[in-house]
């Protein structure tokens, strides 16, 4: 009975800590704004986590630069879940839906890096695959507790800010 507690403890901690982030689904009116900046969105904190991109438009295989900011918030988020690593990483969104309306992601876990001590990054990536895609930015790899690991959720910048835009990078 007490781990029970102790894990319902832990997911109301998590509950009130971590933003909450739900699959994003819409339809093809609902299309996000192409945008070279965006902050996170369903936080009730404006600047949680704010994330731009150096150039829009970029050949295959060149640098793409990312930079952004995490609130104070944000960051004792990060250190929690990351136990101190403080590591995020970059999120790829194709530009549109699949037919059921859901937008799946995938974490590029080649284009991670270090939060400095005052709350930005920067992650220089390079793209090989061509296309438009969407971008946006989530916590590295969990290694806080059991509870926090899996009921927590990880996103820090989703599909869609306060304004419906999203952060996109074409790659010719």
């Amino acid at each position: 009975m007490k781990k029970i507690t102790m894990i319902l403890a832990s997911a109301t901690m998590v509950a009130a800590t971590m933003p909450f982030v739900t699959a994003s689904s819409a339809s093809a009116a609902d299309l996000p704004t192409p945008a070279s900046s965006v902050c996170s969105v369903d936080t009730g904190d404006r600047t949680y986590a704010c994330m731009q991109v150096q150039d829009q438009r970029v050949p295959s295989g060149d640098t793409v630069t990312f930079t952004g900011s995490l609130s104070v918030t944000a960051q004792k988020n990060l250190k929690k879940w990351t136990k101190g690593d403080n590591i995020v990483c970059l999120t790829r969104y194709k530009t549109k839906p699949e037919a059921d309306g859901s937008w799946p992601w995938q974490t590029l876990e080649g284009a991670c890096t270090t939060m400095r001590k005052n709350g930005q990054f920067t992650i220089n990536a390079e793209f090989g695959r061509k296309g438009s895609f969407y971008y946006g930015l989530e916590m590295g790899p969990c290694r806080g507790s059991k509870g926090l690991c899996g009921n927590g959720d990880q996103g820090l910048i989703g599909l869609y800010d306060e304004n419906d835009k999203a952060l996109l990078v074409k790659t010719t």
